[in-house]
């Protein structure tokens, strides 16, 4: 069973040779070769053609739902109590974010 830390950096491997040779090639950011290796080998390990890196969970959100094929004028229930990133991504598609309470007696 793998123990990701969510408080603190695990940082016992190749981080520094990497983050360092990113910063050699003056590419840090979509252009340099970790991403598509990242995405080749994510898909690889879920068993898929294709992955894609996305720079936040909000544009990861916004991506899922154009791939499920939400567009404008659609409802999307939301519980109450969630985060703004979701709403915003719902929003970016032209759907309608319906937000819904989860206790079952309200």
């Amino acid at each position: 069973m793998y123990k990701i830390p969510v408080y603190q950096p695990s940082l016992t491997g190749n981080e520094k040779k990497y983050v360092n040779d990113c910063l050699d090639s003056n590419w840090i950011s979509s252009k340099g070769k970790y991403v598509s290796l990242f995405e080749r080998g994510f898909a690889d390990y879920v068993g898929v053609n294709h992955a894609t890196g996305v720079c936040n969970g909000t544009v990861a959100l916004h991506l899922a739902l154009v791939a499920l094929g939400i567009s404008a004028g659609d409802e999307i229930i939301v519980p109450t109590l969630t985060y703004i990133a979701l709403v915003n991504a719902i929003a970016y598609t032209g759907a309608i974010p319906v937000l819904v309470d989860t206790l079952a007696d309200t």
